[in-house]
This record gives C-alpha cells, structure tokens and sequence, in this order.
C-alpha cells in the first residue's frame, strides 16, 4: 500500500499532517527512509535525557519528498502551537500512539545544526524536549518504536539529515555523520511561530486521546510479554485491569491495576527479555560495519527489509518474535570506513545467495518479491536459512 500526505490547517496556529492509504508499498514522508547507501541509515534508539536551555521555534508543514516507512506504519504527525501561559517557556512531544518511542529534536542554534535525543515518550505522555521560548523558524523532529515492542518498527520521519547517536546524545552539525562515527536519521521539519510553547504530538489514524493512548499502550505491551490481549483500543475494561494485576503480581509489584511509569517501564524490560529469547538474530564478527536485509514469508507472499546496523563483534534482531517459518533469508555486505563495500582476499565482503527479494539503497520494507526493477527496486540475492521448528536462531557473519 502508498501512503501520501495531507496537510490540514487547522487554525492560525495548528495543523495536521495526515497519511492516507493509497496502494502498492508503504511511503510517506514521516519516515526515516531517506539515507543515502554510503552513509547508510540505522542507528539504534534508546534511553531518555533532559537536554539543555535552547531557544528555537516552529511552525507546522508537511515535508517534501516521501520516502519508505515500516510495514504496517500508518501514522500521522500533529504539531500545534500551544498559546502563551504563566508556565514555563518549552518545546515539547507528546505521544497519542499506542508505541512507546524514542524521539529526538534538530535545530540550527547561534553554534550552528544541532540534533539531541534520545527522548523516552510513554503512550499518552508528554515530556519537554528544549527549555526557552519559542525564538527560531524551524525545527526537525524523529521518532521511532522501541525495540520492544513486536512486529515492524514504526517512524515518524522525512528528509532532513542529522546525526544521531545509539545513546544519549547532542551532536553538532549534521554533516558527514557516518565518517564522523555517528548514524544518520532523516528528520521531518516542523515551522513554528515565536511564542512561549510548542507541542509536537505523535499520532495513529486513530487519533487516541491522551487517556486511551495510555491505556491502548499498556494493552500493547501486554501483548509484547505474552498476555492474552484480544484488541488494542484503549478501553479499560476487566479483562485488561485483570492482565495488569496479573502482570503486576508475576513482578512483585503493588497489584491496584494501576497505569504507572514504573508500571511501564517492568512492562518494557519483561518486553525486552522477550524478545531477547525469540526472533532471528544476526552477529557481525567482522571488523567491519555491516548492513543487513531479511526476507520472509507474509501472508501468502513474501517481503522484505533493512536495512539493519551491525557493528562489529555486535548482534541485532532482524525477525522480532517466536519464529513461525521453517525458512528465512538474509543478505549483509560489510563496509569501510568511507561507505563502500569492503573487500577481503580481492573480494567483495557480502554474504549472498540465490533466492532473490527486492532491496533499495536507502531503508526499505517491501512487499511482494517480483518484478523489484520494474517497480524501481533492485534485484539482490538472499541466502536461504533453514531454522528447522526453532523459535530463536542467530546467523553470525564470519
């Protein structure tokens, strides 16, 4: 299916950017597809900080070019000028979506681009990201799913390059990321109006208040540890009160069938561990960086992803959750340190085969495996992985 966007104002002082569904793959410009191969995409986002007093400003607009997003990823991003009032001067994200994410902020200050994150948002929270008034033109804002969660990661993205950071970070310039030892993510830019407040709001199509993306986001997590949770919609009824005091009982917590942050945060590393003990994982034990891509079966056909950061002696998930498929397929090329493939014994450094899925160069989830160059992809050539009935497998590069 094709995403596009709209954009909505909704006053002088808010508007809406929508995705709507069209057909064939997933894109839109909320996404963070649109790395270019040598400083390829990726990165990892994880953890939270408090950042430190820069004044900057916005106004709300939709990007320019779409790009790939994660399967299944139909999300729209809201920003919004919230008006002048005694409390204190911030920019701020909220989080209406039923994922937990990682979010970080771009902006050009008097020391020149600047990019900051992680910021950790719970379903239905809002967490300050720069303190001051509201003083500059645009801001550039990313969010991402946390690993923890089960199925496709979800962005909010578009095609502003900055440099980020695995863990908490304040980069400066957004130039040459990758030979700078850092990883690139495609922001969205937001226009703003000089004020004391501006509030960007991360959204679903279902368009959550606050309260039932609290409650949608519990119910997620849940599942992500195993609970038997029928539907996801932000309804506190007694099936989903008894699996949190189910959960908050297994864990030695005060079992209220309260929605806490330290209900959250067991509820992630339950999530975390489960996933840990599932899924396919690949291992880089090359001194090279490596960038994967996994195919599998989906529904009655196949599809495909990546690309997937690998450092190296690391390992990272590729295939999320218990294996159902007997077989999967992967294709991973190292690359030095000026992001071209890297060569050993006269040879390109690429773990291949001949089951071909479609690739692209910059982040990718593809649908369907055929006719990839009349659709504008390319034709690469996976290696078949037979995982037998197991339910957790690594395939480690050599």
């Amino acid at each position: 299916m094709v995403l596009a966007l709209s954009l909505k104002t909704g006053s002088a002082n808010s508007a809406t950017i929508t995705l709507q569904r069209l057909k064939s793959t997933w894109q839109t410009s909320l996404e963070c597809y649109c790395q270019n191969r040598e400083t390829w995409p990726g990165g990892t986002c994880f953890g939270s900080r408090n950042m430190n007093e820069v004044s900057s400003g916005l106004r709300c607009s939709a990007p320019h070019n779409a790009l790939a997003t994660a399967l299944f990823c139909a999300a729209f991003l809201f920003a919004s000028l919230v008006l002048a009032s005694p409390a204190k001067a911030e920019y701020r994200f909220c989080n209406t979506t039923t994922y937990v994410l990682d979010a970080a902020i771009g902006y050009e200050s008097d020391e020149g681009w600047q990019s900051q994150g992680w910021f950790r948002i719970l379903p239905g929270a809002c967490n300050a990201v720069l303190p001051g008034r509201i003083e500059h033109d645009e801001y550039y804002v990313f969010a991402r799913s946390i690993d923890a969660h089960e199925g496709g990661t979800k962005y909010f993205s578009g095609s502003d390059r900055f440099c980020t950071a695995p863990g908490d970070f304040l980069v400066n310039d957004r130039t040459n990321c990758a030979t700078r030892g850092f990883d690139g993510f495609d922001f969205t830019r937001v226009e703003t109006r000089t004020g004391d407040k501006w509030t960007t709001t991360f959204s679903e199509p279902s368009n959550y208040t606050r309260k039932r993306a609290e409650i949608a986001g519990t119910q997620r997590l849940l599942r992500d540890t195993g609970a038997s949770i029928s539907q996801i919609d932000g309804l506190s009824g007694r099936r989903t009160t008894t699996a949190i005091t189910n959960f908050q009982q297994s864990k030695n917590l005060r079992a209220d069938g309260k929605i806490t942050p330290a209900l959250f945060n067991a509820l992630i590393e339950s999530a975390d561990q489960r996933q840990a003990a599932t899924g396919l994982s690949i291992c880089n034990t090359t001194d090279f960086l490596v960038w994967a891509a996994v195919g599998y079966q989906s529904g009655e056909d196949f599809a495909s992803s990546g690309w997937i950061r690998i450092e190296p002696d690391r390992c990272e998930k590729a295939i999320k959750g218990e294996l159902k498929e007997q077989y999967y397929y992967t294709y991973a090329e190292a690359v030095d340190g000026g992001g071209l493939v890297a060569r050993r014994a006269s040879q390109d450094l690429v773990w291949a085969g001949n089951h071909t899925f479609c690739t692209k160069g910059t982040r990718f989830e593809i649908e369907g495996r055929e006719g990839c160059t009349e659709r504008g992809f390319d034709d690469t050539g996976f290696k078949r992985i037979d995982t037998g009935e197991a339910l957790v497998w690594t395939e480690t590069l050599k």
